[in-house]
This record gives structure tokens, C-alpha cells and sequence, in this order.
């Protein structure tokens, strides 16, 4: 989908306290025609405001200089980045977008466009994976905490010895017996990277890691990291990792 922002292009008074910003740049040779395409990530920031809006990726073509504009679903944000990766494994690069939340949970969004013969469309964004991958947090007695995945029933168990004495206090009584019942949640995607694909000979596979949070946004416990392949423009998550 074509986006214009009348804001990088226009010199009307509206936009005079209005600065645009570049939140990322990567060259490389998105058509298969030997010469670099310019790919930024841009945002408008109003005076001293912490928040870039109308946030846009922006493909400038190599040889013609002509630019196109697509539109991010989550058009605000503190930051966000760019990864120029062949996600779906078939010898084109395509284009993912992250944009920083900001806030006390770093949260972000991640938005994969595949490059369909040089035409770019959004297949992919961490709010279908995460309305899909469901977790459960329990606090369990003997200084653990265990970490269920509803998705596979699968289960790992988190270590909680080396934490210090008055969180545990708080938590368990003498013997190491919760004192009640105490959940923990796995929150949004905190962190996004691509990595060389395991799953095929070509191309690159895509991490999106989770914090895992005891009693508050600030007590982080651990992280769930999730490996994605994409075929066809389809997704399957092969592995699923829980680190402290």
C-alpha cells in the first residue's frame, strides 16, 4: 500500500514545528537488478516530544530515485529499526519493521512486508503470533516458578535461590512454602533479531524473545525466546526457548 506523508514532502506552515526524523537506513539490492534500492525508516517528532509519530518505511528505488511509501499499523513509537533479511526463504529480501514502545515494559511491535516481485505487503506482525502463543506463570514452592506453554503443555522451571532475601521473604515462609498463591504473566515482545535460518538452506529465520515478570513490570524473572520460519508466507514456531 502506497503512504504519503504530506509532512516529509510539503513546506507548508503546518509542518514548520514538526521535524522529521530517520529512525533507520539499510542499502541493499531489493529488485535483483544489480543496483542498491535506499530503505529508511522515518517519523515525525513534534518540538520536544518523546514520541515519533507517523512512523513510515520508505523504499527508494535505485535507479530512478522514485520513492514508495508503506504505512506501519503502529504508527508511534519511542523508535523502531529495520531488518533486511530473505524471510521467506525464496531469494528475494524482504523487510522487517520493529517499533519501540517505550515505557516501563520495552515493549515492541514487529511487522514482516514480503517482497512479492518487487511489490512489498505486510504477511506478518507479533500481535498475530502473540494472539496465537499463550503462556501461563506460576509461583510453585521450593524457590521456583514454573513456565508453561498452553500451546504444547510444555514446561519449564525457573530458579529462584539466587534472588535475595527479602524478596524471598516476601514470597515464601521459612520452610520455602508460598505463603499464597502468586501468578507471574510472560509479557509482550521485548526484543526482535534474525538469525540464519535453521530450517532451510537459504535465508534467515526471525527470534522474538519475551520477559518473563514476577509480582511487578520491574521484577524480571527470565525470558521466553521464540525461533519463527516462514514458507510460503506462512509462519511455524520450531523452537521455544526459557532463559534466566
Amino acid at each position: 500500500m502506497e503512504y504519503g506523508i504530506s509532512g516529509y514532502r510539503s513546506s507548508q506552515d503546518h509542518y514548520r514545528t514538526k521535524t522529521v526524523v530517520q529512525l533507520d537506513k539499510h542499502q541493499s539490492d531489493l529488485s535483483g537488478d544489480g543496483v542498491a534500492e535506499t530503505i529508511y525508516l522515518l517519523g515525525i517528532k513534534n518540538n520536544d516530544d518523546l514520541i515519533i509519530n507517523e512512523i513510515t518505511l520508505v523504499i527508494e528505488n535505485g535507479k530512478d530515485k522514485e520513492r514508495r511509501y508503506y504505512a506501519i499499523p503502529t504508527s508511534s513509537g519511542m523508535g523502531g529499526g529495520i531488518h533486511v533479511e530473505d524471510f521467506n526463504h525464496d531469494g528475494q529480501l524482504d523487510i522487517g519493521v520493529y517499533i519501540l514502545s517505550g515505557g516501563t515494559g520495552n515493549e515492541l511491535k514487529y511487522y514482516l512486508l514480503l517482497n512479492h516481485n518487487h511489490e512489498f505487503c505486510l504477511a506478518f506482525s507479533s500481535d498475530m503470533y502473540e494472539e496465537k502463543m499463550k503462556y501461563q506463570v506460576q509461583y510453585l514452592d521450593r524457590y521456583q516458578v514454573e513456565v508453561k506453554n498452553l500451546n504444547s503443555e510444555q514446561t519449564r522451571l525457573i530458579n529462584l535461590k539466587d534472588k535475595s532475601p527479602e524478596y524471598l521473604k516476601v514470597i515464601y515462609d521459612e520452610q520455602g512454602m508460598l505463603k499464597e498463591p502468586i501468578q507471574g504473566i510472560v509479557a509482550h515482545v521485548s526484543d526482535a533479531d534474525s538469525i540464519e535460518s535453521k530450517m532451510f538452506d537459504q535465508g534467515s529465520d526471525l527470534i522474538l524473545t519475551h520477559r518473563i515478570l514476577g509480582r511487578s513490570h520491574n521484577d524480571t524473572l527470565g525470558y521466553v525466546s521464540a525461533y519463527l520460519v516462514f514458507d510460503n508466507e506462512k509462519y511455524h514456531v520450531y523452537k521455544i526457548l526459557v532463559s534466566q
